[in-house]
């Protein structure tokens, strides 16, 4: 059966709307992968832990954290014995009192051996004794002042504050504990700020510019990706570390990223493995 020629023209339009589809579905997927590529890269949560400790010694008098509290800058970790400090300060404060004492004493004597020396009533080693003796309890007195100042210190630092927000995870040890200077008491591990430590190679390098958004995500929450910003990128090449899950040769030379995370819920966790995701444009 022969086709009109009607049909024919129909069949060929057909084709020539059919190429064009073609050639234009072509052509926006290669314009979104060109623009929608995405650079994937792996590492770790990287959260800072800071040790506290008291400044001076003795004796663990109270501890008002314990482990998984939350705590704040400012707040009251602990506090040591204070009676030893509170004696010493006692003991520098009657020894600047005695110093002032002393200086007022060589200041008289200095004032009326000057006036004698004027009227050449008194020697020049009188004169230069009483000049010497009262700088001597000037500076005496200034030492008593500094002395003063430190013990108040030492005192003040009886008192353990927390310097920024986390959650206690380690308590070491437990009131009535004898402790040296600088003895870790708790473990605090910060909330803010988060950091992903990412790695990438130097073909990628291009696009993982400091300032840059991506996209992280972990196992924990399969469903939900955390916002974050590359920070930092390290100037110097490294090999890929072991603890980082990459598909990529181990021995591959790659450069270090800091990523600044945003978790308002604090639910990344120290060493969490992550997957970074950055979108090339």
């Amino acid at each position: 059966m022969a086709i009109s020629p009607e049909k024919k023209q129909l069949v060929f339009k057909l084709g020539i709307v059919l190429l064009l589809l073609i050639v234009l579905y072509y052509v926006l997927t290669s314009w979104y992968h060109r623009h929608h590529q995405q650079i994937t890269l792996y590492g770790n949560v990287d959260i800072r832990d800071v040790n506290l400790g008291f400044r001076v010694g003795g004796r663990l008098l109270s501890l008002k954290v314990d482990e998984g509290d939350s705590v704040h800058p400012g707040d009251l970790i602990g506090h040591l014995d204070p009676e030893p400090y509170i004696r010493e300060v006692k003991a520098r404060e009657a020894s600047v009192i005695q110093q002032k004492a002393f200086l007022v004493y060589a200041e008289t004597v200095y004032a009326r051996e000057k006036k004698l020396f004027g009227t050449g009533a008194s020697s020049t080693d009188r004169y230069e004794n009483a000049l010497t003796s009262r700088n001597a309890a000037k500076a005496s007195l200034e030492k008593a002042i500094a002395d003063l100042s430190q013990s108040v210190l030492r005192l003040q630092d009886t008192y353990l504050y927390c310097p920024s927000e986390g959650v206690v995870l380690t308590r070491a040890v437990e009131p009535g504990t004898m402790l040296a200077a600088n003895d870790t008491v708790i473990s605090v591990t910060l909330i803010n700020p988060v950091w992903v430590r990412a790695y990438v190679s130097e073909k990628e390098l291009g696009q993982a510019k400091p300032g840059t958004q991506v996209k992280v995500s972990a196992d924990s929450f399969p469903k939900k990706s955390f916002d974050g910003i590359i920070g930092f990128v390290s100037p110097t090449a490294e090999f890929t570390p072991k603890t980082v899950e990459t598909p990529d040769l181990r021995t591959e030379l790659v450069y270090r990223l800091r990523i600044v995370m945003q978790d308002p819920h604090h639910e990344l966790r120290q060493g969490m493995p992550v997957t970074v995701k950055i979108m090339v444009k």
